[in-house]
């Protein structure tokens, strides 16, 4: 029997394409700083919650879609999605508040409809395959980035740049990019989606809905005065968690292609199910550390204020990372109900953490709480790693 070769490493390169897609709409948050701090916490929160939860819910459907009716079809289905989201969005800033939106109701509602159109790039790239593409069309947002940061470190030339008149234009030629199949692009009638296929599209819905929330309070929830540690592990962990997921499905599907017998199959997904599991003990076990540390910090550090909240947060924020890691994992590998219960876990127990008001605070119930979930979902992974069904 003749088997396909595969370029070592390949899962590897477009892990990292990938991280370099995703951290596009990082890169138009810095620019738009300055933006984004005239408005109510609640307008990038509500905004998050809304695109994620669409772009991970339009990215499973549109895998299939694509399949189906080739890239055109997905595309056009991805901005169908994201229009119906930003016209919500539109809703929700007309009826909300003024204290839920800041002093600009108008701002609020280009800030929302910006961070909204370049998740739906992020998500028009994945289902047409053009994530490299797209990704090199979030380089002018990076350089206005750049200048934005250079702004706030006093490099005066650097800062003369017109940053707030040349960034739309930069959303707009990704967004042209992006969805350029949509428009040129000759489709087939894709048939109907199937009833796992549609399960599968509402369990991501939930799922990215859930990690929304999850960062959220995570972010809300950490020391005022310095956020980043609660946020910073995700961003490191975005590659590690592309890598892993890659590296594992690759091993899988290159095990179905090359084993001879059942026998050899069994050992081969025994010996990719422990190292995958080694790597995801690592987030559990550097979380668990930096919670013990936050309870026996150095002599000088004790007194420092918020140092503590800052270590717990840290702790989150890691353990937060190896949870969307063993959650994806779970969902690659067609576990989509399982994964959607762990990934709801965290944000339940948040909410019912609220209510009952720990007299120690929320963040180390939080980090508790996230630990629990980790090790229950290595526990899972290693009884349901074994799948000898191939990744759709």
């Amino acid at each position: 029997m003749t088997r396909a070769r595969r370029a070592p490493g390949g899962y590897l390169v477009a892990a990292l394409v990938r991280c370099g897609l995703y951290l596009g709409p990082l890169s138009l948050a810095v620019a738009g700083a300055e933006s984004l701090g005239r408005v109510a916490w609640q307008v990038p929160a509500v905004t998050l919650l809304l695109g994620w939860t669409a772009a991970q819910g339009l990215a499973a459907v549109g895998v299939s879609v694509a399949r189906r009716g080739g890239p055109a079809a997905a595309a056009r289905m991805v901005a169908s999605g994201f229009a119906a989201v930003i016209g919500l969005w539109f809703a929700l800033v007309w009826v909300a508040p003024g204290v839920l939106l800041g002093p600009d109701r108008a701002l609020a509602a280009t800030v929302g409809l910006g961070g909204l159109i370049s998740l739906g790039c992020v998500t028009a790239a994945l289902v047409t395959r053009a994530e490299a593409s797209v990704a090199a069309w979030f380089t002018p947002c990076w350089l206005l980035a750049a200048a934005t940061l250079a702004d706030s470190a006093g490099l005066d030339r650097i800062a003369a740049v017109p940053v707030e008149t040349l960034l739309p234009a930069a959303i707009v030629a990704v967004t042209v990019r992006a969805f350029r199949p949509a428009v040129l692009g000759r489709t087939a009638r894709p048939a109907r989606l199937s009833p796992a296929e549609r399960r599968r599209g509402v369990a991501y819905l939930v799922i990215g809905a859930a990690q929304a929330v999850s960062v959220v309070l995570l972010w809300r929830g950490g020391p005022a005065a310095m956020p980043v540690p609660a946020v910073l592990p995700l961003l490191v962990a975005v590659p590690v968690l592309e890598g892993l997921i890659g590296w594992h499905t690759a091993r899988l599907d290159a095990g179905l292609d090359s084993a001879e017998t059942p026998e050899e199959f069994d050992r081969h997904v025994r010996n990719v199910t422990a190292i995958t599991l080694a790597g995801l003990v690592p987030p559990l076990a550097a979380g668990c550390g930096l919670l013990l540390a936050a309870y026996r910090l150095p002599y000088g550090l004790a007194g420092v204020p918020g140092a503590s909240d800052a270590v717990l947060a840290l702790a989150a924020g890691t353990l937060l990372g190896g949870v969307f890691a063993v959650t994806f994992l779970l969902a690659a590998r067609s576990r989509h109900g399982i994964a959607a219960v762990l990934a709801a876990f965290p944000p339940i127990a948040a909410a019912v953490l609220a209510m009952s008001a720990p007299p120690e605070g929320m963040l180390p119930a939080a980090v508790a709480v996230l630990a629990a979930t980790h090790l229950a979902g290595l526990l899972i992974v290693a009884l349901t790693a074994a799948d000898l069904r191939r990744t759709p």
